[in-house]
């Protein structure tokens, strides 16, 4: 058995992933190989340790970078690519799930929340 510092390291390089790639196409398996262990495992230790799931944390990362870049004169479908969703209906239901607002509501309101 591993300590729990050793697999604590390993969830916070699994953040870290995140953090910088969030952008990309990344999925549990990707992450959870990235840093060494069993997906199950890896995400029973990321949500003890943040209280959330990989994907929760991944979607309000991409979530927090749609935000900023709504208050540029990208166009949203532009933007939904660019933070990581593939398809711009579900960025933007999930976005107004998240914010309460639809993505082209939130640009006209200059609503950096």
């Amino acid at each position: 058995m591993y300590p729990k510092v050793y697999l604590y390291k390993r969830i916070k390089d699994a953040k870290i992933l995140m953090d910088r790639n969030y952008s990309e196409h990344m999925d549990l398996d990707h992450i959870a190989k990235k840093v060494y262990l069993s997906k199950y495992h890896f995400l029973r230790l990321f949500k003890e340790a943040y209280g959330i799931t990989p994907h929760k944390y991944l979607t309000i990362k991409r979530v927090e970078a749609a935000k900023k870049l709504l208050s540029s004169n990208l166009p949203i479908s532009h933007i939904c690519r660019e933070v990581g969703f593939e398809s711009a209906p579900s960025f933007s239901n999930l976005f107004k799930r998240h914010t309460g607002t639809a993505p082209g509501e939130f640009r006209r309101k200059g609503a950096i929340r």
